[in-house]
């Protein structure tokens, strides 16, 4: 069995467990995962770890109900789930930082140089549906969703498959140690009842205006000046090009770049992984 290219750790992130890996040496760069049943920091950066720790001290955490961290009986909102990547920082003494979210994970780290933009060096936003969906941006339930919405009401392995099927287009990847794996955690204890509880706030958020309100980053992302780059995969059917990624695009003026990698789907890194590594430590190298 060959020893993996990072170290598992944990760490007192306010009096949350926090479970992360870790590897590299130079500035921090913060990842930072998307959602969805069997998720975390390792299952989501597994192959852009090693390419970015030859140039930065890597930091991939699980985030509050997934992996391997705590799980408590919250309410799993957005503002949760930003304020326990906070926490996170704060716990690791980390000053100011490089970050780059996938999906849901985007929204983290958006959310976070909001709240603190003189911590954050750069950041990568890679198909961040949820950041667009702040921005009143909608599109259809895909295929892709309606998987995931399944997984988390009956988690089988056909079930997980279909998951991890709709995120990426080379499904030749998805082994069944990865179903197994990712299964184990979306079974694991508190972490059905996370992704149900995250569910029923985003439900209840669609009508409620005061939570729209404290999740939207419509009025406060364009003012920052920190530079940023979008990813967007061109075959994403969880969070569309055309119907979020384009229009989101043209309402940030201050991005430094935006790429759309023509082969790729919802995870872009797991899709066009060295030329995802390569654009992403180019952008924060320079």
């Amino acid at each position: 069995m060959s020893k993996k290219p990072y170290q598992s750790m944990y760490v007192n992130a306010n009096g949350i467990r926090t479970h992360f890996v870790v590897a590299g040496e130079g500035e921090p760069l913060v990842l930072v995962h998307g959602g969805g049943p069997g998720s975390g920091g390792e299952a989501g950066w597994s192959r852009n770890i090693p390419a970015l720790a030859e140039h930065f001290r890597v930091y991939a955490l699980d985030r509050i109900g997934y992996g391997l961290t705590d799980k408590p009986a919250i309410e799993y909102s957005d503002l949760a789930l930003a304020n326990h990547l906070a926490d996170f920082v704060d716990a690791l003494c980390l000053d100011k930082v490089n970050m780059m979210g996938n999906s849901m994970g985007a929204y983290g780290v958006a959310r976070y140089a909001v709240d603190h933009p003189e911590r954050v060096k750069k950041m990568v936003l890679v198909a961040s549906g949820s950041i667009a969906s702040s921005f009143g941006l909608n599109h259809k339930l895909s295929i892709g969703q309606e998987a995931m919405k399944k997984c988390n009401e009956e988690p089988t392995r056909e079930n997980m498959r279909a998951v991890l099927e709709g995120l990426v287009k080379h499904t030749e990847n998805i082994t069944d140690k990865l179903v197994d794996n990712r299964l184990a955690v979306a079974t694991s204890p508190g972490a059905q009842d996370a992704q149900r509880s995250h569910a029923k706030y985003r439900a209840r958020m669609k009508n409620d205006p005061n939570l729209m309100q404290q999740y939207s980053l419509k009025y406060r992302l364009p003012e920052l000046t920190i530079p940023t780059m979008m990813i967007w995969g061109k075959l994403d059917t969880f969070a569309p090009l055309e119907d979020l990624g384009y229009p989101l695009r043209d309402m940030l003026p201050n991005l430094k770049a935006f790429h759309v990698f023509e082969d790729s789907a919802h995870q872009v890194q797991n899709d066009e992984v060295e030329k995802f590594n390569q654009v992403v430590t180019e952008f924060f190298r320079n």
